[in-house]
């Protein structure tokens, strides 16, 4: 595709870059993995990606890559290498390659590597539009809070909900609602509260996420993290989820029942601007 990217040290055409086919996040789908969203050439919540990264390292038990404290600096390098000034970066850790065994030991460095892409987030059609999904049951691992390369439950579930004409699917469990296909889920109630669901193994704890209720509450919004269940997000006047990449973006319809009057909710679009005003404070110039 012409893009540069970045391979275990060194910067380099997509092209030409190799990994070797023993490397464990092909064999095992072992590999943990960020997606930091890129707006006026300022990272969005950077520091924030790359603690959970740690966080999905440590509970892994693998080890750091080498260049661990010069990401910040290389995601930037590499952004400005591909001309990408609204985009993002994906970053992606794995232990090396091994002989195809469960238990081998990596003895080679970690596999780093991070890919810049340019696309223009702020004008999505579905920031005003809405999205609408359908639910489904979560029939994914019991540690989703770590945010790992196995991802084939979330493409499963995408394609899905394209093949039945809806744009995204949520996922419950036997207590509720858990997040969406690549996405957290809040619901304002009637009250104009905000409610989504408190963080554990279950879900991922979004970098997006933490921002919106820090957002919230420094709006005099009031949040609360609990179980929704069904029918409670099915009543809800308003519905929203939140990812790096889709940032804030209103649910309109679920499994065919439009959410509230099916247009984008006041408080959804109060963070809406919010959630803008705090990007647009960072678009200083990059240093480098």
């Amino acid at each position: 595709m012409g893009s540069l990217i970045y391979l275990n040290g060194e910067i380099q055409p997509a092209e030409s870059a190799r990994i070797s086919p023993f490397d464990r996040a092909f064999l095992f789908g072992e590999g943990i993995y960020e997606v930091c969203i890129i707006i006026n050439g300022q990272f969005v919540d950077m520091d924030s990606h790359l603690a959970r990264l740690d966080r999905s390292l440590g509970a892994c038990g693998m080890t750091p890559p080498p260049e661990r404290a010069q990401l910040p600096q290389i995601m930037h390098d590499l952004a400005h290498a591909n001309g990408i000034t609204n985009g993002f970066a994906y970053l992606q850790v794995t232990p090396g390659a091994t002989p195809r065994s469960f238990t081998a030991v990596p003895q080679g460095r970690p596999t780093v590597m991070i890919l810049a892409q340019a696309q223009d987030f702020l004008s999505a059609p579905s920031l005003s539009r809405g999205i609408t999904v359908q639910l489904q049951p979560d029939i994914r691992w019991l540690h989703r809070d770590i945010k790992t390369t196995m991802l084939l439950p979330q493409v499963m579930a995408k394609r899905s909900a394209l093949a039945n004409g809806v744009d995204d699917t949520l996922f419950f469990d036997e207590l509720g609602i858990t997040e969406g296909s690549s996405s957290n889920v809040f619901i304002v109630e009637a009250s104009g509260t905000l409610i989504t669901r408190p963080l554990s193994h279950h879900l991922l704890a979004g970098c997006t996420r933490a921002r919106i209720i820090t957002l919230a509450q420094d709006a005099g919004m009031k949040v609360e993290e609990r179980i929704i269940t069904r029918d409670e997000l099915l009543r809800a006047p308003e519905v929203f989820v939140t990812s790096a990449t889709y940032m804030i973006i209103p649910v309109t319809s679920i499994d065919g029942h439009a959410v509230g009057d099916g247009q984008t909710g006041e408080v959804t679009k109060r963070l809406q601007d919010a959630y803008l005003d705090f990007m647009r404070s960072l678009s200083a110039p990059a240093t480098r």
